[in-house]
């Protein structure tokens, strides 16, 4: 037995699927949304704590931290004497620089003496000014509680070695890193015409029979039961 199918009862059935995804789809971005807004506000309150820490325990202890970052050429020398004018405002000095200039690119090692009661102003002052002219690619910190003796004796003042080196020029543009982009953004359209055929087509399918049942079954049988009452 051949059933026909009117395009009336195919657009009705494509309807309904769409109106039943949409309400599911729009719950799950909701739900995803106020996550990231939890986890950063988390993140913040977290930082923010650690933050106002350290700032009261820095007189009772030494901290030395190594800051690594990759500089866009050209912007060495002008990141190093902003980090010199960033060590003498937090009550510092530079105990010793070197630089080196090779393949075309400049790279150089610093080390600055910092009190430690200024040192957690001076670490954000200074990724932000490796930030601004590249990438900061590593920090770490170590700290060394002093007992009340040596105080005196150390003067609380902590060591921040600063590993800079520019960007070497490019020489060949590889073809793996050019089609990168392309390849990302062409997964993510694939996954969701994967997303859509695995959970649009058998709700398609599943409306479609619901239209059929309700215009071929239920609707005649309807109007059967009002012309018998007649």
């Amino acid at each position: 037995m051949k059933m026909n199918i009117k395009r009336k009862e195919i657009l009705a059935a494509v309807i309904l699927g769409i109106l039943i995804i949409l309400p599911v789809f729009y719950i799950k971005m909701q739900n995803e949304s106020r996550y990231t807004g939890n986890t950063l506000l988390l993140s913040k309150s977290k930082e923010s704590a650690q933050r106002s820490t350290s700032v009261t325990e820095t007189q009772q202890k030494l901290i030395s931290e190594t800051i690594e970052g990759e500089i866009e050429r050209g912007a060495f020398e002008l990141v190093v004497n902003k980090l010199e004018a960033l060590t003498e405002d937090m009550e510092g000095y530079v105990k010793s620089l070197q630089m080196t200039y090779q393949n075309q690119a400049w790279s150089g090692f610093m080390i600055c003496k910092v009190p430690s009661s200024n040192v957690t102003s001076f670490t954000f002052g200074a990724r932000a000014i490796v930030d601004d002219n590249g990438t900061v690619t590593y920090i770490n910190i170590s700290v060394e509680y002093l007992e009340e003796s040596q105080q005196g004796q150390e003067n609380a003042s902590s060591t921040i070695n600063f590993n800079l080196i520019e960007d070497k020029p490019e020489s060949k543009v590889e073809l793996g890193a050019s089609l990168g982009p392309i390849l990302s953004i062409l997964a993510t359209s694939l996954w969701w015409i994967a997303q859509g055929v695995i959970i649009g087509l058998p709700l398609c399918l599943a409306s479609l029979g619901i239209m059929l049942l309700v215009s071929r079954g239920l609707v005649p049988l309807w109007k059967n039961a009002l012309k018998k009452q007649k």
